[in-house]
């Protein structure tokens, strides 16, 4: 029941975005649940149901480490490497900046961030759009959250990419980053102690737990988190999003003849192309899917495979805006570790498909182009070379202020 799992390594997988779903697919088929002997050996799983039932049982499945192999970073981070008791009482410290209405008063800077972005390539007729757009917005905004400035995104996204895919390949790189990051965010902490400023990093060097404040340990674990959590995953999906469009040219005309449309099109884009590749180390013997599973060993939750289950979204392939489970998806997780940034994720793609599609609203790949799939823990299209008919930059300031 296993064997087709037996060489699967997320690390190492050579796919691309034609033949990757095909794979998954075919493993699905054969098992929801399979054993790889990458890395030492881990269970992997595809199916929706058993990837749920792990994730609802987290006496049993760990959030520690929320990444295989494990990122090098010396502090868990906060709270997505916690388990109950403690994990509610540190992701309640931040629930406010990601509470649905904190999400819509983001959309004026996004609408103003995406047009900028735009005006830098508009008249070219031609980009990446993974380049252009999903590698710096996701990096943008998370500078906003941060109260950071926005010309720091780049490095920021830098230090992400080479934690998230040199982990393996290059350990050293993504040691580097780790300290580059925690030496970022050191002096941010020592800046902002006792600050009354509602930017994330001043809102958790104020927190408390039981009247105690947060460790630099405990800060720099949130930090790395945050941090992650804003931009790798979000530009995954962009570039999956956009390849997607342009070889559909179908489902880009009726979006840009209906951009009423895009946050029904933005949970069916989250559904086939969830980047997030989960991970639960088991704290005793169990079975799913009736693979007996021992205590120690470690499963891989492939979110994107679950998504395209037929058991749970039939005619799964299909992309339909009018699914009536579309939401049902897992690319933000599920239960108590479900994504804190789902309510900004779901505004940032929908402004950032209606701004595209109002004014690029026609585009196709470039002559002899290819999309290139990423590997490691967050996976998607990270190439994504297209032409559109030539436009006029609009430099049109629609958000005049720095603070959300």
């Amino acid at each position: 029941m296993t064997a087709e799992y037996k060489n699967y390594d997320h690390h190492a997988l050579n796919e691309s975005y034609d033949t990757v779903f095909e794979h998954w697919a075919d493993m699905l088929d054969k098992c929801p649940v399979g054993h790889s002997d990458a890395h030492g050996g881990m269970w992997v799983v595809t199916g929706y149901e058993e990837q749920v039932k792990i994730m609802r049982d987290p006496a049993v499945f760990s959030s520690y480490p929320a990444s295989f192999p494990s990122f090098p970073q010396p502090n868990k981070m906060i709270p997505v490497e916690i388990d109950p008791p403690d994990h509610q009482r540190y992701r309640a410290l931040v629930a406010e900046p990601f509470s649905p209405k904190r999400a819509q008063s983001y959309e004026e800077p996004l609408r103003k961030i995406v047009n900028d972005l735009i005006d830098e390539f508009i008249e070219d007729g031609e980009c990446d759009a993974f380049e252009s757009m999903a590698v710096p917005l996701p990096a943008l905004l998370a500078t906003v959250f941060l109260g950071v400035p926005l010309e720091d995104g780049q490095r920021l996204q830098q230090w992400i990419h080479a934690l998230v895919h040199e982990t393996t390949s290059r350990p050293e790189a993504a040691i580097e980053a780790v300290t580059q990051i925690y030496t970022y965010f050191g002096g941010l902490f020592a800046e902002r102690a006792g600050s009354d400023g509602d930017d994330l990093i001043s809102i958790i060097c104020r927190a408390e737990i039981e009247g105690e404040k947060l460790t630099q340990e405990q800060l720099l674990g949130f930090a790395l988190f945050l941090l992650l959590a804003s931009i790798d995953t979000s530009q995954k999906v962009i570039g999956s999003m956009f390849w997607r469009l342009a070889n559909d040219p179908g489902l880009l005309a009726g979006l840009a003849a209906d951009r009423d449309q895009a946050g029904a099109a933005v949970e069916e884009f989250l559904r086939l192309y969830s980047p997030v590749i989960g991970t639960r180390k088991v704290a005793q013997d169990t079975e799913v899917a009736g693979c007996p599973i021992k205590a120690g060993e470690q499963m891989l939750l492939l979110l994107g495979a679950a998504g395209r289950d037929e058991r749970t979204f039939p005619n799964a392939t299909e992309f339909r805006l009018d699914r009536a489970n579309s939401t049902k998806h897992l690319a933000f997780g599920h239960y108590i570790h479900k994504c804190l940034g789902i309510h900004v994720a779901r505004v940032e793609l929908r402004v950032l498909l209606e701004e595209w599609l109002r004014r690029i609203p026609e585009f196709t790949p470039q002559p002899g182009a290819r999309a290139q799939w990423s590997n490691a823990q967050v996976q998607g299209v990270i190439k994504c070379p297209i032409q559109f008919p030539k436009g006029q930059k609009e430099n049109v300031a629609v958000w005049t202020g720095r603070q959300l």
